[in-house]
This record gives structure tokens, sequence and C-alpha cells, in this order.
């Protein structure tokens, strides 16, 4: 396949992007609209997917946005229904909304840990539940936004427990899913990067210090969206170390 081929790959696809309107929602929104994708922005904050819609639709690309919380299954269900009536498909899924909230395990109170929970676990199925459902006819990829702290004998800090558990999960749900979606040609893979230039980041840790930005991963995030390029993975977790 010649690179004009590749490029046209996701032509007229329409992706939704959870966490779309800052950091690496945005810019995977921003990747996959260079590509020829209608991109669904969503999150709970609707300035910052004004801004975000606004700026892709400067440059040129098509996109829109849903206010809603990834962790209400009622919200959820009612953002799929409106989405799929609108475009008749939805062929990309990012599962990237995530909170992180920090304190000493013995001392966090069990809300906090549910909240957690209920945004990056809860969150990502309701949203691949929903795009199963409409994906199981025609095929699709869904990309989970893991953590590097949520792999196997990577390095972990103390205060995380909540994020750290609920990004090991996220990478439990993308192989399971993986094996679920085969049969219908549904692709699930994951990303799992550490530390990124982001907001989440400058708040949990400020004292960090990162060559990796947003729209690096971005690019890989892009990269497992398009059969064309990655068309053979599933159930994959690819690490982003950004300390190399």
């Amino acid at each position: 396949m010649n690179a004009s081929s590749q490029s046209l790959s996701l032509q007229g696809q329409v992706a939704l992007i959870t966490g779309g309107g800052r950091g690496i929602g945005a810019a995977t929104a921003e990747a996959l609209a260079r590509k020829g994708v209608h991109v669904v922005v969503a999150s709970r904050t609707e300035a910052e997917l004004v801004a975000t819609v606004a700026r892709l639709r400067m440059a040129g690309s098509s996109a829109s946005s849903r206010v809603f919380d990834v962790a209400d299954e009622a919200a959820v269900n009612a953002a799929f229904a409106a989405i799929t009536a609108e475009f008749g498909r939805l062929d990309i899924l990012v599962n990237n909304a995530a909170i992180l909230l920090s304190g000493p395990f013995a001392d966090m109170a069990m809300a906090d840990w549910d909240r957690v929970l209920a945004v990056n676990l809860r969150g990502a199925v309701l949203c691949a539940r929903q795009a199963f459902r409409w994906m199981r006819d025609r095929g699709g990829a869904i990309v989970n936004v893991s953590s590097l702290g949520g792999v196997p004998g990577t390095e972990k800090f103390p205060g995380y427990a909540a994020y750290t558990v609920s990004k090991f999960a996220l990478t439990g749900l993308t192989e399971v899913l993986a094996a679920e979606g085969r049969a219908h040609r549904i692709r699930v893979n994951a990303v799992a990067p550490g530390a990124v230039d982001t907001a989440m980041l400058r708040q949990a840790a400020p004292h960090l210090r990162t060559r990796t930005g947003p729209a690096d991963v971005a690019k890989v995030i892009a990269f497992l969206c398009d059969s064309a390029e990655s068309g053979c993975m599933t159930g994959a977790t690819l690490t982003i170390n950004s300390n190399l």
C-alpha cells in the first residue's frame, strides 16, 4: 500500500475522543482530523471543547463536541445515540478521559477512590460497550489510554493507589475486549505513556520534567486507530517511555 492510500485510509470515518478538550485528547483529535476523520471531542468542560473544536475548524478539519460525564451511564448512552443518529456510523473510540486524586492510601476517602475508578475505568467500560454495539456489524478501532503506572514492573509512586489500580484494570480491559472484538473486526489496543507534559502532570507532579508532549502520544494513538498501519494489532499495550 502506497503512502497516498495510507493517508486516505481513515477519510470520512467518525471518531469519539473522551477527555478531548485538552492535553492528549485534544492532540489526538488534531492527529485524527489530519487523516480526514470527523472528530467528536467529549468532556465535562464545555469551554475547553469549544476551544478545541474552534481550533480544528480553523485548520479546515471537521469536528464537533458533546458534553457529558463518562461515568454517567444514561449520559453516555444518550451521547452515543446522538452521535450515531447524526453520522450513521462510529468507527473509532479513544477512551482518554481520566482524573487523578492523590493522597496517602490509609487516609484516602472511599468517595475519592470510587470517583477515580468511576471515571477512569467505569467510563471506559460504558463507552466501549456502546461502541461495541455499534461496531460489531462493521468493525472499528478502540484505543484505551492507560499509563506506564498501569504496567507491571514499572516504578510506582506513593499516593496514587486509585489511579494506578484504574490503569492496571484498563490494560486488562483492553486484552479481554480484544478477544471479544476479534470476531467482529473490532480492534482494541492501548497506549501506556509515562510522564507527559499535560495539565494533569503539572498538577500531580510539578517537579517532573519530560520531553514527551501530548502530540507524541497522539501519533501512537492515531497509528493504532488506522487499520492500514496497525491492522494486524489487537490486544496490545504500547508503552511510551518518556525517559528515553
